[in-house]
């Protein structure tokens, strides 16, 4: 019996030696997913140009973004979106968000600010029996920066911006709010019209694709076509 243990002693401490931890592989302390998220990004941001101007232009699909979100100030001599701070009731000069004004998509929960076809987009005017107006249409639709007539993004469009992740987001797009922003389309799977799109990006869902009710304020980065 004593042989035995003593047998299997000598198989344990030998399995003990020869047992090697594998090195965890890292880059600049990063682990592989990270790194690869990184990476991602880096390639991903290669299609994003700042103009210098208060926008940035995607070369790819020859977008042109406005770098700051709606009610924000830019400021040329520091190309960055800390405009003069417009905060709540109980905080009143909240500098996070900068200026940034949240916006309904529709003061009715109907289809009266959006189109009727598919996809339903946001429009000026109704399409129906029932009168509505928008403050998300109106604050791309009166943006008027640079002298360019802007429009509010669909979701296809706005996906392209996360993609990189945040942190490679935040590099072209400084005072991003850690809220929902709106897109252009009504959500087509709800027949009352209740509901539109809007695509996250706060830390804990950045880029999840949400549908919010209408009357709802969220924020709004605009965007138009380039040349």
């Amino acid at each position: 019996m004593k042989k035995l243990h003593y047998c299997f002693a000598l198989l344990a401490l030998s399995l003990f030696i020869n047992c090697e931890m594998k090195p965890v592989e890292d880059v600049f302390g990063l682990s592989p997913e990270e790194t690869n998220q990184l990476l991602a990004g880096l390639i991903a941001n290669q299609s994003l140009r700042d103009n210098g101007n208060g926008t940035i232009t995607d070369t790819i699909t020859n977008l042109i973004w406005q770098k700051c979100t709606h009610g924000q100030v830019y400021r040329s001599g520091f190309n960055d979106c800390l405009g003069a701070p417009q905060g709540s009731i109980f905080n009143p000069n909240d500098v996070n968000r900068a200026g940034a004004l949240p916006v309904a998509f529709c003061d009715s929960r109907t289809h009266a600010c959006n189109s009727i076809g598919f996809p339903q987009v946001i429009q000026g005017f109704s399409s129906i029996g029932i009168l509505g107006t928008s403050e998300l249409y109106a604050a791309c639709e009166n943006s008027n920066f640079l002298g360019a007539k802007w429009r509010v993004p669909n979701p296809l469009e706005f996906q392209r911006l996360v993609v990189p992740g945040r942190a490679a987001t935040l590099q072209f797009f400084p005072s991003t709010q850690e809220e929902d922003y709106w897109t252009a389309w009504s959500n087509q799977d709800d027949l009352p019209g209740e509901t539109a799109f809007a695509i996250s990006f706060d830390r804990q869902s950045y880029g999840v694709q949400r549908s919010v009710v209408k009357t709802q304020r969220n924020y709004v980065r605009c965007v138009r076509q380039g040349p």
